[in-house]
């Protein structure tokens, strides 16, 4: 069978009609290249690897015959070794095993003499030589570095700087090399012994090397002012600048050995004054230098002028209608705001005019440099603008805005009035971006603020929430949660301050818990409606038909809740309006980037000789003596103590049975109200009875950009707990699976996880079982360390962390 010539064959394919004909036809013609590589001609040998790389840009797989480059570059004429080199440099890689078949090949060629040979060995160096390689031909390229010849010489430098990149050791032999380097008289094997010279000096442990290029500085500022005030037009002048790569160049190398010398900055000022004043900006060629000019005033110790200076030249481009230019001058400023913030915020206006920009890339980079200007000085102005751009802005920008204004009100805030204010606003425009984390910080702030600011950010609140309930505020899940949270526990001040009755607070609320799907938002609505039934008798009638909806749900923890409700309302009326007072404040700490975490006290009921003998554990006695690992245990089975290596696969060691634990506890809005089993006496106004349960607050345990972990306990004998995990992600959790570890000295049962998927934003409890008994230490202090293996769209994750908390 014939083969086809390569113009043939491109022909051929331009007249494919469908994908399939086309496929058919490289198959076939495929099959004819691998049949002729076995005894063709070298001519023939040529077009059927042009067509082979013909073949491999449309995407199709061309490793059957790679091999042929090695004979190819092997063969005498020239015609086959250049489209041997080609065939290199465009489908083979540096970790391609035909590479190294072609070493020997390479190095022939790069001492043959002959100038066309070396230039092509030389292209193939310069461009996908490997490590090994690199190494291999370091002296053959040394020798080349000197020759005569510029042709050859300049192609050497680019090769000497993929060997740099490759092996840094060698950048003192080549610094040595480059020592007169602005003596050279092309400007061709200038601009590359100068790109090596940089690459070499960006190396550690040149130190020595670029004290002595420091003393050529003058050099270099000798050869751009001649380039920047010369008035001869030659071939290498774009858009009438005078060689801007060499401008360039020039510019990076006296931005290197420039930083951290003030001598050197001193020397250069003035050039650069010059290279900003004197060169056009208006075409590409002179803002790129100009751009590059700038990143070398900011680099170096430059005086306030010419720093101003450049700001002004950045400020240019930023009222360029060119976007690479606005992108460049946005970035520029941002890396600049840090040393500067306020000369950068002259030009304020136009960087707010940028958020507006039709180019999201643009955007995003203003957004950035906006937040980056914000402090206290103008956070009262520039925040609400930034809320109002929320209004505007597309749905691909919502969630970064979001995030940014979260963090700005609740670092940058002057007074706890303006955070409420402007935090009620974004809880209300961002929607589902803004997380419930957010609201719950809100919530903390608010019970250490002043009954005005109290009956203000409720009364906003209880607004915000007689909107319909349609789907896009069922999105606002952070609103929602600061709405409930707040109407139930300041419903007095709705009834007193604003005059709404009670059975309308009550209605409200049983509103959003049959209209929500969250359970998040469920379990607070039923907590806030059983406060406002506790406080207001007769509501009591509206909450208990809520709660008896969610006796029979099939969620565990909702269930057990409505249960607990209607028991404490309907049989212990007195005592419900003692547990569902008034929450007082809640203790906070900023930690982590402005988490807040409540600190509610602990309560304590040991025997005097444990209260004597409580000693702090630390992390290294944990991980020092042996754990027992656990991990989706079956229900009732006892997990053995043994040591932490246990917990990824060694055998376990016996260990006693542990006991059965109690259900999870709620977080913190349902510390409030402690919910207490129908077997258990309630407390009275006057304390509480001696009871066998103790139950402990929700803490937050451990956060990640996943996903949240908080932990609740009941002491009774053993010490039962619950792991929440909220889910942050768009998208779910699958195929999760919980590990779980305990000191030797304690036993560990783990019940099976009621499910293996988490939904969106959804979460998930794993509850456990702690036997201490066997402690020598304080029996109430849980050591836990923790591995929580999911995955997300089919890409697995893991996530450890380590518990040391007493309960």
């Amino acid at each position: 069978m014939n083969s086809q010539k390569l113009r043939e064959l491109i022909s051929a394919v331009r007249q494919c009609k469908t994908s399939s004909e086309e496929r058919a036809l490289i198959s076939k013609e495929s099959a004819i290249i691998r049949e002729s590589f076995r005894g063709s001609k070298p001519h023939v040998r040529t077009r059927n690897m042009l067509k082979l790389l013909y073949i491999s840009m449309l995407g199709y797989p061309t490793e059957f015959g790679q091999v042929e480059v090695v004979s190819l570059i092997a063969q005498s004429d020239y015609a086959g070794k250049r489209v041997g080199y080609l065939t290199i440099q465009m489908v083979l890689g540096e970790n391609d095993e035909v590479l190294t078949l072609s070493e020997n090949h390479i190095k022939k060629d790069l001492g043959s003499g002959q100038p066309l040979l070396q230039s092509m060995a030389l292209n193939v160096v310069a461009n996908i030589a490997s490590e090994p390689m690199s190494r291999d031909m370091f002296d053959d390229i040394l020798r080349l570095f000197a020759c005569p010849d510029p042709y050859i010489a300049k192609k050497a430098c680019l090769a000497a700087v993929r060997i740099i990149k490759k092996v840094p050791d060698y950048a003192e032999v080549f610094l040595q090399e480059c020592t007169n380097v602005f003596h050279e008289n092309n400007q061709a094997v200038l601009l590359c012994k100068l790109t090596l010279v940089n690459e070499c000096l960006l190396q550690s442990d040149v130190e020595e090397h670029l004290k002595k290029y420091r003393l050529a500085t003058n050099g270099a500022v000798r050869l751009l002012k001649q380039l920047v005030l010369s008035s001869r037009v030659t071939a290498q002048d774009i858009g009438g600048v005078a060689d801007p790569f060499l401008q360039i160049k020039l510019l990076q190398f006296m931005k290197i050995v420039g930083k951290g010398s003030p001598v050197v900055s001193e020397t250069i000022n003035d050039v650069l004054a010059q290279v900003l004043t004197n060169t056009d900006g208006s075409t590409k060629a002179g803002s790129a230098v100009q751009y590059e000019c700038v990143k070398t005033i900011y680099a170096v110790e430059s005086d306030e002028a010419l720093r101003s200076l450049g700001v002004s030249t950045i400020g240019r481009f930023l009222a360029s209608n060119d976007n690479n230019l606005r992108f460049v001058a946005l970035q520029s400023l941002l890396d600049y705001a840090a040393r500067d913030a306020e000369a950068v915020r002259g030009h304020q206006d136009i960087i707010l005019d940028c958020l507006k920009d039709a180019d999201v890339s643009i955007r995003r980079r203003a957004l950035e440099l906006t937040v980056a200007l914000i402090d206290e000085t103008n956070v009262r102005l520039l925040v609400p603008d930034l809320l109002t751009y929320l209004t505007v802005c597309s749905d691909e920008m919502r969630e970064e805005v979001v995030r940014h204004l979260c963090q700005l009100i609740e670092t940058k805030a002057p007074n706890a009035e303006w955070r409420v204010e402007l935090s009620l606003r974004l809880l209300r425009l961002g929607r589902q971006h803004v997380s419930v984390g957010f609201a719950t910080r809100l919530i903390g702030l608010l019970t250490n603020e002043t009954v005005e600011l109290q009956t203000t950010a409720t009364n906003a609140l209880w607004e915000g929430e007689g909107s319909p309930f349609d789907a896009i505020h069922h999105l606002r899940k952070a609103f929602l949660v600061a709405a409930v949270w707040c109407i139930g526990e300041y419903a007095d001040l709705l009834v007193s301050k604003k005059g709404v009755s009670e059975e309308k607070i009550a209605t409200r609320i049983a509103d959003i818990i049959n209209n929500t799907e969250y359970k998040l938002i469920k379990s607070y609505g039923l907590t806030a409606l059983v406060k406002v039934a506790s406080r207001y008798p007769s509501t009591k009638n509206t909450a208990v038909a809520v709660f008896a909806n969610h006796t029979t749900s099939f969620d565990c923890e909702l269930q057990q809740r409505a249960c607990e409700y209607t028991t404490i309302l309907e049989s212990f009326p007195q005592e419900a309006a003692f547990s569902f007072e008034r929450m007082p404040p809640i203790t906070v700490t900023v930690k982590d980037e402005g988490r807040i975490q409540a600190q509610p006290l602990q309560v304590v009921n040991l025997p005097p000789e444990f209260l004597q003998k409580k000693d702090t554990v630390s992390l290294d006695d944990l991980f020092g003596g042996g754990t027992a690992p656990a991990g989706g245990a079956p229900k009732g089975a006892v997990v053995n103590t043994s040591d932490i290596d246990d917990l990824f696969g060694s055998k376990p060691a016996p260990a006693p049975q542990a006991v059965s634990g109690l259900s999870a506890l709620d977080g913190l809005m349902m510390a409030s109200a402690p919910a207490f089993p129908a077997a258990t006496g309630f407390p009275t106004a006057t304390g509480f009875p001696a009871a066998t349960a103790f139950p402990t607050a929700e803490k937050s345990v451990f956060e990640c950009e996943d996903f949240s972990v908080s932990m609740g306990a009941v002491v009774q004998g053993t010490i039962a707990i619950s792991l929440s995990i909220l889910s942050r992600l768009a998208s779910p959790m699958e195929n999760l699976s919980i590990q779980v570890a305990v000191p030797k000295t304690s036993s560990l049962e783990v019940a099976p996880l009621p499910m293996t998927a988490v939904p969106p934003f959804g979460r998930i409890v794993q509850s456990l079982t702690v036997d201490n008994s066997r402690s020598d230490k304080n029996p109430r202090l849980v050591m836990l360390r923790v591995k929580v293996l999911y995955t997300v769209a089919g890409a697995s994750r893991s996530q450890m962390l380590q518990v040391s908390q007493e309960v």
